[in-house]
């Protein structure tokens, strides 16, 4: 949230863009540690697990919107990572109740890893760009674009796709 209200607040200076990037690093190392760390010490608990997907989702969505409205992103990006994110909630309801795993599938990882990385290069766009060839960064924040937009798709598919497998089997298609 202090993202977002950095980014969207204060003008455009090299000290806005330092403190959204501190502020994103903060962010996706929390991400990486957290789990680690929990199964590291040995202080996993099934809220943990049920509620560190919504707390990545909803982090990630904080960043894109705020990105959409400072037009780094299209605006459909937030909204098909929304879209994504209640679809595979609505999958993970389906795997429970056929007794499947809920946990991540790699697809879900792979997300992760390509929205956070995608929201350093949108942010980074305009130093990024002249070095491609790209003077103004709108090529690499359209590139990037549609990188993240095409792999929450798919990692939504993916999902969906197991949740049907499910249901027309009635067991853990994973197994």
């Amino acid at each position: 949230m202090a993202l977002a209200v950095v980014l969207l607040q204060l003008a455009d200076t090299p000290m806005r863009l330092a403190t959204v990037m501190v502020l994103l690093s903060l962010a996706e190392i929390t991400d990486l540690l957290d789990g680690w760390l929990a199964r590291r010490w040995k202080v996993t608990s099934e809220w943990g697990a049920m509620l560190d997907p919504y707390a990545d989702a909803m982090g990630r969505l904080i960043v894109y919107w705020a990105f959409a409205c400072a037009g780094l992103t299209f605006p459909v990006v937030p909204l098909v990572m929304a879209l994504r994110d209640v679809t595979v909630s609505y999958c993970r309801i389906i795997w429970s109740k056929q007794g499947g795993s809920v946990g991540a599938q790699w697809s879900g990882k792979v997300k992760a890893v390509v929205q956070g990385a995608g929201a350093f290069v949108l942010l980074l766009a305009t130093t990024i760009g002249p070095w491609l060839g790209d003077p103004s960064g709108l090529t690499v924040r359209a590139s990037t674009s549609w990188l993240v937009i095409g792999v929450t798709i798919l990692s939504g598919v993916d999902y969906a796709r197991r949740a049907v497998e499910l249901m027309a089997n009635g067991s853990d298609a994973r197994a």
